[in-house]
């Protein structure tokens, strides 16, 4: 399976490098972090072996991040990049002859040895497991020659990445495998890769080459405020699983979130706007929703991110989860799980050495962060500040005073009892009903539940919402495809406590003989392939159907949608866009369920 798709297939975490970086001039590996001196002297020849003479891989910094000129202009010389070192840096594939001159290069010289192995390893036992990591273009059946030479054993598991090999054998014969020029990183292997075959995140992808495990990836995002304020980020959530309970989608992200904010000097506050600057736009969606990595349905991608800056606005930060996946609470696929990992990400942390840590490249079911995660937010964000200032005089020593009679305890005063878990009524349309309308409404009751509640619905055969009022509440229409619809509404409390019930709603098709479909027609824009550096984009157009249209809906792939104003002369004020190419499906149905659509194209730059 070639990279690209293995890519494509895994839960994959996104970097899109965009423009010039602003910050010092700086190698960054787990093992040291190299600066740009004038005093750097380009070397081509290191210690390392190598299975074939000729081509070794090199890493090569620029004096600002390397430009599309300069990137073309190395594949024109026929090296091949096979990853990316934030925020100047390259790691290239390249002959022995091959010139870098008048690139920019201020540095070249080969990984050293140690560079290529985890400082985690000298912890492991006499005999131990790792997983052994490949330079991107490394033929995989030479780097299994490469290990079984060394005497040590492989373990096949399914989803490891295409250049990872799972190696067991003495430390002492893995530590050497540094010596060799194809071999990129050697880190530990986690007790569940030992025992079972857990889902791996290939880390950061540019197009340019991946994020390799030796990489340490930083600053995360700039402060706004004061020196010692707290980073404050926004999220906005988009179209959620249908497969469970939005309330429950919702509070397992916020709670993800918010173990970060705990452990960081940052803060999280609910968004207005997907698109709006320092915004975490979370959603989910399945196979192509707009941007370079399209889901697979069922199994192997979970999802992906956007790094924080220096990855443009609006899609920094942004996460994307796969919705075809069997979202759970507390088991696999643990929703909790995957979006604490995916958080990290989106806050600028790289992968872990540590198996125990939750940014460890593969996903275990996880409760809490790890000290190793706590460590690699505080280092990128700080702590919160607490005490007095740095430099303040110290309280003066109170004069001992003699201590006052001892009084009379009071009488207690009753322990107020906790407020009862939420709970949640459908009073109507009651627990099931066939009907043959294309939306129904419903009402119900809630009690009991802490602080402001809040009622929301999802319906399994793809849409969701919002409910009004809360102890009363009502729903004023659900749309509902032909089949079985189950409808679950759920409510919850101010301390997240949820409660829910559901009702099945079969919507027959009506008899009728009726199965001419509408028309509907774009008229603005004129044209079906745009491209637009707008946020947003305004659709209007006109539907036609022989007994009439009931509702325009619209849809895009980046994860929203809606209902457009009008039928006969329809109107889509805002879609918003995100960067990349956005699929907009305008689609008109009439009472018998009949669809006609239209396909518009918007490519933001």
């Amino acid at each position: 399976m070639s990279w690209a798709r293995k890519v494509a297939a895994l839960f994959v975490c996104l970097l899109i490098l965009a423009g010039a970086l602003a910050a010092q001039p700086v190698i960054r590996l787990k093992r040291r972090s190299l600066e740009a001196r004038a005093d750097m002297q380009a070397h081509r020849v290191g210690p390392l072996k190598r299975r074939h003479s000729g081509s070794s891989h090199f890493l090569i910094q620029f004096s600002t991040a390397p430009s599309r000129v300069q990137i073309d202009e190395l594949r024109r010389r026929g090296v091949r990049v096979t990853s990316y070192v934030p925020d100047t840096a390259l790691v290239v594939a390249a002959t022995d002859g091959t010139s870098f001159d008048d690139l920019g290069v201020t540095y070249v010289g080969r990984l050293d040895e140690l560079d290529k192995l985890s400082a985690e390893i000298s912890n492991l036992e006499v005999e131990s497991f790792v997983v052994v990591e490949f330079h991107a273009d490394v033929d995989m059946a030479e780097a299994r020659a490469l290990i079984t030479e060394r005497n040590l054993r492989i373990s096949e598991r399914q989803n490891l990445l295409p250049n990872q090999i799972l190696a067991s054998g003495r430390t002492e014969a893995i530590m050497r495998l540094g010596e060799w020029d194809e071999v990129a990183y050697v880190f530990p292997a986690s007790p569940e890769l030992i025992g079972g075959d857990p889902v791996a995140c290939v880390g950061a992808v540019i197009e340019e080459g991946p994020i390799a495990q030796y990489v340490k990836v930083g600053p995360g995002w700039p402060r706004t405020g004061a020196a010692g304020s707290p980073v404050a980020l926004s999220y906005f959530l988009g179209q959620l699983t249908t497969k469970l309970p939005a309330g429950t989608v919702q509070s397992e992200i916020v709670r993800a979130l918010n173990q970060w904010s705990a452990a960081g000097n940052l803060t999280f506050t609910a968004g207005t706007s997907a698109t709006a600057p320092r915004t975490i736009n979370i959603f989910f969606a399945d196979h192509a929703h707009g941007d370079p990595y399209p889901f697979d349905g069922p199994g192997a991608v979970l999802g992906h991110t956007f790094y924080p800056p220096p990855n443009p606005e609006p899609i920094a930060g942004d996460m994307h989860l796969d919705a075809d996946e069997s979202w759970r609470v507390g088991a696999s696929i643990d929703l909790f799980s995957v979006v604490l990992h995916e958080a990290g990400h989106a806050l600028g942390l790289a992968h872990s050495d540590k198996p125990g840590a939750v940014m460890y490249p593969f996903y275990k079911l996880s409760t809490a962060l790890s000290a190793d995660d706590i460590a690699g937010i505080q280092d990128l964000y700080g702590v919160s500040l607490e005490g007095p200032p740095a430099g303040a005089p110290p309280p003066p020593t109170p004069t001992p005073t003699p201590p006052p009679p001892t009084p009379t305890p009071p009488t207690p005063a009753p322990t107020p009892s906790p407020a009862a878990a939420p709970s949640i009524t459908i009073t109507s349309p009651g627990t099931s009903l066939t009907t043959t309308a294309i939306g129904v409404t419903m009402a119900g009751t809630t009690s009991g539940g802490s602080g402001n509640l809040r009622v929301t619905w999802v319906n399994d055969r793809g849409s969701s919402g919002t409910a009004s009022g809360s102890s009363k509440w009502t729903i004023g229409s659900v749309p509902l495809a032909i089949g079985a619809n189950q409808v679950t509404v759920t409510v919850t409390d101010g301390a997240n406590r949820t409660a829910s019930q559901s009702t099945t709603i079969t919507r027959n098709a009506p008899v009728t003989s009726d199965s001419t479909g509408p028309t509907l027609t774009i008229t603005s824009p004129a044209a079906m392939i745009i491209s637009t550096r707008s946020p947003s984009i305004s659709l209007s157009g006109t539907a036609t159907d022989n007994v009439g249209v009931v509702a325009v809906r619209w849809s895009n792939t980046f994860g929203k949608s809606g209902d457009a104003s009008g039928t006969a002369n329809w109107e889509i004020p805002v879609v918003p866009l995100l960067v990349g190419t956005n699929k907009i499906t305008v689609s008109a149905v009439d009472a018998a369920g009949n669809t006609g659509w239209r396909l518009v194209t918007v490519v933001r730059r």
